[in-house]
């Protein structure tokens, strides 16, 4: 089932760990350090579909491609 909540701008610290979170989950597993522009683009990416209102982490995940 997806988890999905209304879309928001402003991201709260508990926001904020959760996406830090499936960013180091999404980015071990590719085998891309911090640094990559290719990580930033990712980390982009996972801002917008979360601020689109998705918020399950495994729905999360098989939308950046895992």
């Amino acid at each position: 089932m997806m988890d999905f909540a209304p879309a928001q701008t402003t991201l709260e610290p508990q926001d904020l760990e959760f996406l830090q979170g499936c960013f180091d989950t999404i980015r071990r597993k590719r085998g891309l350090d911090g640094d990559n522009p290719v990580a930033s683009h990712l980390a982009a990416q996972m801002i917008e579909l979360y601020q689109a209102g998705v918020r399950d982490p495994h729905e999360l995940n098989s939308r950046m491609g895992l």
